[in-house]
């Protein structure tokens, strides 16, 4: 062959390889120059509030969504019309949904957004965006779809994560990946099983990242003397929480998949109690208050300090009490709904089996006992705790203005001035429209290193907070845990309350 037969033919090979579908070239390839497409399954108020994140990046192309409500504005938020705002902001329509009470939400009106978005961002762009009541749907109608945003309510989390990694889609998913133990950690297992699919849980980049290397330093240089206790409090929940079951029937809302909302869960009558942010209160579809903020502020510390899963957990809570018709009041025996406020108590091992600590959780309004040394005569509403032998650390919920307290003259002086570089801001920008966080899992899908965000660094964290929940759901009982086993040793029900009754049809294979 001479030079020039070898050229024509050579370019001809590269122009076939320019057509061949991406799944063909390997599960989960993305070539470092094609955008990475992604569909967006949940579209209430909070998958509303994030959609800009991945509208903005020139990286990514939306072209899907689903969600089983088509559309309403009864959605919950932080302020009147603060969703609302946002999103005439990101599509430039000062006057879109004028009139309206409440927060919109449902796969009609995200379908919206997008697509005027990108009409008005990228006129180039062609088609339409794809929208389904039901992800599987979806799924089946784009195989090609390189990634999926999981950002609908708790319980059907694991479940759509699973199906992800079985299609060999990448995965960006809110917290936390799942409401049930057993259900967590297949998401865990099947991550650490398909190192090629890159993952990332949004608690990671909302986390307090930047302050807990000076809280490490401290612990290692010994300005508390050795780490007893870590306490983490927060004043949710926010939300309404019920301690009886709904009795009334209202009509389930036009375009409202009751069903389908329902996923595993068992079947039962409709009520707007269970749903929107009202999910969190219950054990079936919630993970509670830890769930909701504790990822936040503990996946630095369980990674910083190497910490396990719990070994044992117990808890208090706040009792309901009712008054029948007999005007003789009793304790509502609550095995449905998380209570107003509760503390979980967990004891963790180090990961290098050099020891345990104590780690407590408090929500709705329950803290630790105020330091001695502190300055205040109450801790905040929210905050973090260090305890250690000859002092503690007291912070802000992600430790942010982190203070030592209770050290004498001489070890205050030493140590107060310790310097310590912070982690870098997930949440800077490092590129057009492109935060550190979605970069890091960018690059992991075009074949760079592992995310740090990755779902198997929350192993440790996932199992305990579920574990806690558990232990709520025995009367506070304490559980003995095996992480090896992954079973609850000294009690029956709470090995069984591990799992869910999964409603058939949903059942993981």
């Amino acid at each position: 062959m001479n030079r020039r037969e070898f050229l024509s033919t050579a370019a001809l090979v590269a122009g076939a390889l320019t057509v061949v579908p991406r799944h063909v070239l390997g599960r989960g390839f993305v070539a470092p120059s094609d955008k990475i497409t992604i569909m967006n399954v949940g579209c209430g108020y909070q998958g509303l509030s994030e959609i800009g994140d991945l509208l903005r990046c020139p990286q990514i192309e939306v072209i899907g969504v689903a969600d089983p409500n088509r559309q309403t504005n009864d959605y919950i938020g932080w302020s009147p019309h603060g969703l609302r705002n946002s999103l005439r902001n990101l599509i430039d329509e000062p006057s879109w949904l004028e009139g309206i009470t409440g927060h919109p939400g449902g796969r009609d009106v995200i379908k919206y957004v997008i697509e005027t978005y990108y009409k008005k961002n990228r006129p180039g762009r062609n088609g339409t965006i794809h929208a389904e009541e039901d992800y599987r749907e979806l799924l089946t109608k784009m195989p090609d779809v390189d990634a999926v945003k999981i950002i609908p309510v708790d319980h059907l989390h694991a479940y759509i994560a699973v199906d992800c990694f079985k299609r060999g889609k990448h995965q960006i998913m809110h917290k936390p990946l799942g409401n049930k133990l057993h259900e967590s950690m297949k998401v865990v297992d099947m991550a650490v099983a398909q190192p090629d699919i890159a993952t990332h849980i949004l608690a990671y980049n909302l986390s307090g990242l930047h302050n807990i290397n000076k809280v490490k330093a401290w612990v290692d240089a010994g300005a508390i003397g050795k780490l007893r206790e870590i306490h983490n409090w927060t004043n949710r929940p926010v939300w309404p929480q019920y301690q009886e079951i709904p009795t009334e029937k209202p009509p389930i809302p036009p375009g409202f998949n009751w069903d389908l909302w329902l996923g595993p869960a068992q079947w039962r009558d409709y009520s707007p109690k269970y749903t929107h942010c009202c999910f969190r209160s219950w054990f079936e579809f919630g993970g509670g208050a830890i769930a909701d903020m504790g990822i936040y502020s503990m996946m630095p510390v369980f990674n910083k300090l190497e910490l396990g899963s719990a070994v044992s957990v117990s808890t208090r809570f706040s009792r309901a009490v009712k008054c029948d018709y007999d005007l003789v009041p009793s304790q509502v025996v609550n095995t449905w709904s998380y209570p107003d406020a509760s503390a979980f108590r967990f004891e963790i091992p180090y990961k290098n089996g050099k020891g345990s600590i104590f780690f407590t959780w408090h929500d709705g309004g329950m803290k630790p006992d105020v330091p001695y040394g502190y300055k205040n005569d109450d801790l905040p509403a929210e905050g973090m705790m260090f305890i250690g032998e000859k002092g503690a650390i007291v912070g802000g919920f992600f430790m942010e203005n982190a203070a030592l307290v209770g050290l004498s003259p001489a070890d205050e002086k030493k140590y107060s001035g310790m310097k310590a570089d912070p982690l870098p801001d997930q949440n800077e920008m490092v590129a057009e429209g492109t935060p550190r966080w979605l970069q890091s899992w960018i690059d992991n899908v075009k074949g760079g290193k592992k995310n740090p965000g990755a779902f198997e660094f929350t192993r440790e964290l996932t199992e305990t907070y579920n574990l806690g929940s558990v232990s709520l759901q025995c009367n506070g009982r304490k559980l003995l845990y095996d992480p090896k086993t992954r079973t609850v040793n000294n009690d029956d029900e709470g090995n069984r309350l591990l799992h869910r009754d999964t409603r058939r049809g949903w059942e993981f294979v």
